[in-house]
């Protein structure tokens, strides 16, 4: 349980980092909302870390119980949903019929976050409460891993914002099936395996408020 502490601590500390230069950055006048949501999203992990944190330094788990800080990485995922959906989609995708077979092939991320939560959550005799905290959060990496995936693949439209974007949408992607893949572990009560889920989300926090930050950047120059 103390390496689980020190591997949130250290993920509390990356979260905080991203959404202390995602603030630095982007909450100034002039700047892109987008931006801002993802700072947001970013900050959402860190404070729903910190629960975890403090939840373990003063005698509780992650095996037993509804954690709250479930709520932290919900709300990460509907931020990084609500950015890509709400204030960057519509500038690529017209709904027309051209762009219909990277609507179809983006429902792949959706898709795989399902069948992970079936095979590895709902067909599995784990506790009431782990498998509602587990539910909530697959809903919200469906919806998010569709549009990072979409606008992974989605051509280069004439403002040039989505190939800018594209390293922010990969390591997007990457976490949302991390924080699906860290509730199966605690769901599994596999120690080791949130220890490398845990780290390897700290990075990937880090990594998307830079790349975000980097592919904007690149865009506005």
């Amino acid at each position: 349980m103390k390496l689980i502490l020190i591997t949130n601590i250290i993920v509390c500390v990356c979260a905080f980092i991203g959404f202390i230069y995602g603030i630095v950055k982007f909450f100034k006048p002039g700047k892109a909302v987008y931006a801002q949501m993802i700072t947001l999203a970013v900050g959402c992990a860190a404070f729903g870390r910190l629960y975890q944190v403090v939840r373990l330094l003063t005698g509780g788990d992650m095996f037993n119980g509804f954690q709250l800080g479930v709520f932290g990485v919900i709300g990460s995922l509907l931020f990084l949903f609500s950015a890509n959906f709400g204030a960057m989609d519509s500038l690529a995708d017209d709904k027309t019929k051209k762009f219909l077979k990277y609507r179809l092939i983006s429902i792949a991320a959706p898709a795989a976050a399902l069948i992970l939560y079936i095979v590895f959550i709902l067909l599995t005799d784990l506790p009431g409460s782990v498998k509602i905290a587990s539910s909530l959060v697959t809903v919200f990496v469906m919806q998010a891993s569709y549009f990072h995936l979409k606008h992974l693949i989605f051509p280069d439209v004439d403002l040039g914002i989505i190939k800018c974007l594209r390293p922010y949408n990969l390591l997007a992607l990457i976490y949302t099936f991390l924080c699906l893949a860290e509730m199966i572990v605690i769901g599994l009560g596999n120690e080791v395996g949130i220890m490398i889920a845990g780290i390897l989300i700290g990075a990937v926090v880090i990594g998307v408020i830079i790349s975000a930050e980097r592919g904007i950047k690149k865009w506005t120059i």
